[in-house]
């Protein structure tokens, strides 16, 4: 059979190779082992059709006559590639390949054929996989897969075991659809990655092989998830069946996840804060309806931030679809958040939504914030004679709030215009509200404190007054209060809805957020929303997090744990207290050195001693006893002992394996290889050393080294060869993570070209002469 294949693609070389180029090429290509899962059926026909083609290409006979047949057969892909040629001037065929111009090297022609034998099918797929061209890979592959699966039928062998040319086969279309899958993840075609990898885990699950590369394109495939959900919700709106998906996909996350600050683990590679930027991008695409339904549901219910999330939804649709059955949930949920949050200002909106005036005002005063409070104030001392009356501003903020920062979020909300008048101008708002009676925060106060009877029952005909005003104030009936005061309120209601549109914008054009620069299992998203409701915008995984109240900062520190450790509640001590304690331990330290000064001076004085005996005769300028005269004696050094060949060689060769462990290791350390390699070796090595260092790869090596034999070059006696056993054991990390596909234990025969530098032995060329 014939497979689109050259002998110059196998190689690696251009048409116009050197003999020494394709030498060293052929040397190479032998070097690169392929994966260890590979059976020796297909490493051998792989290795068959380098040698091969090496055989041809360096006989200049046979390589003359393939490059006329080569040349002569290959079309251009386009008419227009190459200009047309005399019709009358003809080229030998054994100079064609010298008659390529540098022009001609660079028009895209079709890919020439070989023909192989049907045992070498696999091996010419590895290489196929090696060159990158996985497309093709997957497409001979899968015609020869369910050629091999239909012939398997016929004979009616399905129940037995796979051969291992079957299972190579199995291997390397699923490495084929891991590594396209990752070209188009780079590519940005994330639902087109997503379904690569899922063909891949589909054969192995079906044949029930290589559970560790299965498990490796399941993490692919999670890894993928969040640029998949970001790219089905923001081109897809409306109920389309991607925009569907796309919601089953954030679901899955978020339980998985077990909340959006929850401990559990959904494989995606983001952490919190990135997760957490994530969902704040994603809601700037999500209707409030589809919030809703994510975060305000029974596995979201211990998350803060999702109860909070669907606080806002709840508010916003609550208010805008006039439905106070939403808010009156909404205010359930902020009971909740209260007993660790401060969110006294939504408590009071959803109060003042219900109708429950003199509940709003108390939450509003009882906030952590003052200066909300204080709006309030300054707004009715500068608009109402009775600086005491809060309702009317309460009433403008309130609706300020409702259509700056908490429409504006949801792109099917943010167009909606609606005033609180007109809203509690809805008769089935006002039937809501009406039903609703529930104990005041001042009756609470007062049956708390036991209040006689009468007392409680003014409060309560005073607080039944205030609801009374504020139905009438929205309602078109008449009502009993003086008409100066509707007349008040109703002006500063109807004056806050007058600047909203322009604020709404700014709070729109806030919620840009600018891009997470360490997000590396992947590449960015960048896209343009279809979105109608929603401004165009590029969408960058993940964000900063927006400044924004729809995730109070209190919120996200809570579930960070407050990881910076900070303590609260730490009493804080006076400056009394501190002079005291200094006092204190200045005294102890006086009083300590003055009792040892005492001390050493009562006891170290020589006046209170009394020599009891003569004192000895001590000279200091001469020894007390008598050293004899050191004796020396010549030391004659030996020399050292000359060493082998084969010992030379064995360090040299442990050398190499010394430095290749730090030239790939963690730190590496590359130029290390300069000190035991020589041209053209070095390069080589050094490239692919570099390659590791700059996508962040490094491996952790253990040797072992038996030599076999060393001889020098009678020729040149600066040259010499050496064989030796090596068993080498790699532990292959990318990104800081082990990749157990990439590793490896491996026992060599190898042989080494050594070349002497003055007193030194470098290694010039190695060649991996078989697996033991």
């Amino acid at each position: 059979m014939r497979i689109p294949l050259d002998y110059y693609r196998i190689l690696s070389v251009p048409v116009k190779a050197n003999s020494a180029q394709l030498e060293q090429a052929y040397h190479d290509r032998l070097l690169q082992q392929p994966r260890r899962e590979y059976s020796e059926e297909t490493v051998k026909a792989r290795q068959q059709l380098i040698e091969y083609s090496y055989q041809v290409l360096s006989n200049s006979e046979q390589r003359a006559s393939y490059d006329a047949q080569f040349l002569l057969n290959m079309q251009p892909a386009t008419p227009e590639a190459i200009k047309d040629k005399d019709d009358h001037s003809t080229v030998d065929e054994p100079d064609l390949a010298a008659q390529i111009s540098p022009e001609e090297e660079n028009i895209v022609l079709a890919n020439p054929t070989i023909e192989i034998s049907a045992s070498q099918i696999v091996g010419a797929l590895l290489i196929l996989h090696e060159l990158g061209e996985y497309e093709t890979v997957l497409r001979l592959g899968i015609d020869e897969f369910n050629r091999r699966e239909l012939e398997q039928q016929k004979h009616r062998a399905s129940e037995l075991s796979l051969d291992k040319t079957q299972e190579d086969l199995i291997l390397v279309l699923t490495l084929a659809y891991m590594e396209l899958g990752r070209e188009q993840w780079h590519r940005r075609e994330y639902e087109s990655a997503a379904l690569s990898s899922q063909l891949g885990i589909e054969l192995l699950h079906q044949k029930s092989l290589f559970p560790h590369l299965q498990t490796e394109l399941e993490q692919d495939l999670c890894k993928l998830r969040p640029y998949r959900v970001l790219e089905l919700i923001s081109r897809n709106p409306g109920k389309s069946a991607a925009r569907t998906e796309g919601l089953k996909l954030l679901q899955s996350m978020l339980i998985q996840r077990q909340g959006i600050e929850g401990k559990g683990e959904d494989r995606s590679g983001l952490n919190f804060d990135q997760f957490l930027c994530f969902i704040q991008q994603l809601r700037t695409y999500l209707t409030s309806d589809e919030q809703q339904e994510l975060f305000d549901n029974k596995s979201q219910s211990q998350s803060a931030i999702a109860n909070y999330l669907s606080v806002y939804a709840l508010l916003g649709r609550g208010f805008s679809l006039k439905r106070p059955e939403l808010v009156s949930r909404a205010q359930r949920k902020l009971d909740y958040l209260s007993e660790k949050q401060d969110v006294s200002w939504e408590q009071a909106i959803a109060a003042l939504l219900l109708g429950h005036i003199e509940k709003a005002i108390n939450q509003l005063k009882n906030s952590a914030d003052p200066s909300q409070l204080q709006q309030v104030q300054q707004h009715a001392i500068d608009n109402s004679e009775d600086s005491s009356d809060l309702l009317p501003g309460l009433c403008f903020y309130a609706q300020q709030w409702l259509l700056q920062d908490v429409l504006a979020q949801f792109v099917d909300l943010a167009p909606i215009e609606l005033t609180l008048k007109e809203y509690f101008a809805d008769p089935q708002v006002q039937a809501y509200v009406e039903q609703l009676a529930p104990p005041t925060m001042a009756e609470n106060a007062l049956n708390r404190e036991g209040v006689s009877q009468p007392r409680a029952k003014r409060k309560t005909d005073a607080n039944s007054k205030i609801r009374a005003l504020w139905r009438n104030l929205f309602s078109g009936e008449k009502s009993t209060v003086s008409a100066a005061q509707v007349e008040f309120v109703a002006k500063e209601l109807g004056g806050s809805s007058a600047n909203h549109q322009s604020s709404a914008t700014a709070t729109m054009e806030r919620e840009q957020a600018a891009a997470f620069s360490g997000f590396k299992p992947g590449e960015p998203i960048s896209a343009q929303t279809t979105h109608q409701s929603s401004p165009k915008k590029s969408l960058l995984l993940p964000l900063e997090p927006k400044n924004t109240r729809a995730v109070p900062e209190s919120v996200i520190h809570k579930a960070q744990k407050k990881a910076r450790g900070k303590k609260a509640g730490q009493k804080k001590r006076s400056p009394r207290t501190i002079w005291q304690g200094w006092l204190f331990i200045i005294s102890l330290i006086l009083g300590i050195g003055t009792v040892s000064y005492l001390g050493m001076k009562l006891f170290l004085s020589p006046a209170n001693k009394t020599a009891s005996q003569e004192e000895l005769a001590i000279a200091l300028n001469q020894p007390s006893v008598e050293i004899p005269p050191q004796k020396t004696q010549s030391v004659t050094k030996k020399p050292a002992p000359q060493l082998t060949l084969t010992q030379q060689s064995q360090q040299a060769i442990q050398a190499w394996l010394s430095s290749k462990s730090a030239a790939f290791g963690k730190e590496h350390q590359i130029d290390r290889l300069n000190s035991i390699l020589a041209e053209p070796l070095l390069t080589t090595w050094r490239a692919s050393a570099k390659i590791y260092q700059q996508e962040n790869i490094y491996r952790e090596y253990e040797h072992s080294l038996v030599m076999r034999s060393a001889k020098i070059d009678p020729n040149n006696q600066n040259k010499a060869t050496a064989e030796a056993e090596i068993k080498e054991t790699a532990q292959h990390y990318q990104s800081g993570q082990l990749n157990n596909a990439e590793s490896y234990d491996d026992k060599l025969l190898v042989r080494y070209q050594l070349i002497r530098q003055g007193e030194k032995w470098l290694i010039q060329q190695a060649e991996v002469l078989k697996t033991l």
